[in-house]
């Protein structure tokens, strides 16, 4: 693995204008997050608040009306709407993700839908997890079933859903007004509440053969838009956006807890918490572990972004580096909100402030499917040894 030091540009930084009208849109985003969590459900108006600012775009290109943003202007952008309400960023960063995927995928096949993005700020998302049962049929597909996990389902437009047909994994692109779709709400977790991950169902719906194109992944290190514009070529596995929006609950947790500790004195003694050694501790911990872990994640978003723009071939070594940083930057995250429990005790357990959210709502950093610590750890350790991933025994 190589160095740290090796190529570590500092001149790429987040576009102005993303961060600007991320953090406008933000202050009306967190206005509306207690209620979020309580109806377990991000509100159109958020949605609209993210279109109207360009953020729903940041993963198409501008030839197409997209924002085009580069990788560290996108974890700018996660890490604010992060903040703000990490429903609403869940449900944005796995649109994001789809839109260049789709395109990816489909080709000029994709225009259609990412222009409905453009124009009319439709929310596209999907079911990762191969389900139903779908069969050929004249001119397409039939297909009937469940899925599993669908984020944003219940006020997206699109949702791609992953199938296998005759041993070929396809991913079906189909419009949630499509009748015989049906949208059950199963996603009751503590964390990420409002991200209504919930499971779709399909009854005999007919997909055309264009609108399910057969998926072939391309390696860790490898972009989705080889021939795309530099700034969305960064390959991007290690769910940037997934690290990038816990700093963001980390950093509001951290904000929350120092505004709460000013005026106020400990239950016993009478001190002001801030004077006490043991929440100036804390503090002090939660910040190294937030600005660490976002160091080493804006460090190699610098870095394979440089590459993007040189025109340089990526390596596997490239996407080992960002699962690192992902996972470290996930991992800080919650250490931090965690540590400044010191500061809260008990009263941090309660719903009539924020902070009992930030806490339910960074653990999904480390509980993602493929995203988990011990999953990470297995592929960036096999990487060190120069061990090929399917090599067994494997996590996943």
């Amino acid at each position: 693995m190589s160095s740290a030091t090796t190529i570590r540009p500092v001149s790429i930084e987040p576009r102005e204008d993303l961060v600007r009208a991320a953090k406008h849109a933000a202050l009306r985003i967190a206005e509306r997050a207690p209620e979020v969590d309580r109806q377990r459900r991000v509100p159109v108006e958020n949605i609209k608040d993210l279109h109207e600012a360009g953020l729903l775009t940041v993963t198409i290109p501008r030839d197409l009306g997209g924002s085009e943003a580069d990788l560290v202007s996108q974890i700018a952008v996660y890490e604010i709407i992060g903040g703000a309400c990490a429903s609403t960023a869940w449900v944005m960063g796995n649109h994001s993700t789809l839109c260049t995927l789709s395109l990816g995928m489909m080709g000029e096949g994709a225009h259609p839908l990412l222009k409905d993005v453009v124009e009319n700020g439709a929310l596209i998302s999907h079911a990762a997890i191969s389900g139903g049962d779908t069969n050929p049929a004249p001119g397409g597909f039939v297909a009937s079933g469940r899925w599993l996990f669908v984020s944003g389902s219940t006020i997206s437009t699109w949702i791609f859903l992953s199938t296998m047909v005759e041993g070929r994994n396809r991913w079906m692109l189909v419009p949630t007004s499509q009748p015989g779709l049906t949208i059950e709400e199963t996603w009751l977790s503590m964390s990420v509440r409002g991200s209504m991950t919930n499971d779709v169902f399909l009854d005999q719906v007919f997909v055309a053969g264009d609108m399910a194109p057969e998926i072939n992944r391309p390696a860790p290190h490898e972009p989705w838009l080889p021939n795309g514009p530099a700034s969305l070529k960064a390959p991007t596995k290690a769910r940037v956006w997934m690290a990038a929006m816990t700093l963001g609950i980390a950093q509001a947790a951290l904000e929350d807890s120092i505004e709460y500790a000013k005026g106020r004195s400990m239950a016993l003694g009478g001190n002001a918490k801030t004077s006490m050694p043991g929440n100036q501790f804390a503090v002090a911990d939660a910040a190294m572990d937030i600005e660490s872990g976002r160091a080493f994640l804006v460090q190699e978003a610098r870095a394979i972004t440089a590459k993007a723009i040189a025109g340089q071939e990526f390596v596997p070594d490239d996407a080992a580096r960002m699962e690192m940083a992902g996972l470290v930057a996930r991992e800080n995250s919650q250490k931090a909100v965690d540590r400044l429990f010191a500061i809260r005790g008990a009263t941090g357990l309660f719903e009539t402030g924020n902070f009992e959210r930030y806490y339910r709502d960074v653990r999904m950093g480390t509980l993602h499917a493929t995203s988990t610590p011990d999953l990470v750890r297995e592929e960036v350790g096999k990487h060190i040894f120069g061990i090929p991933l399917n090599v067994q025994p494997r996590w996943a």
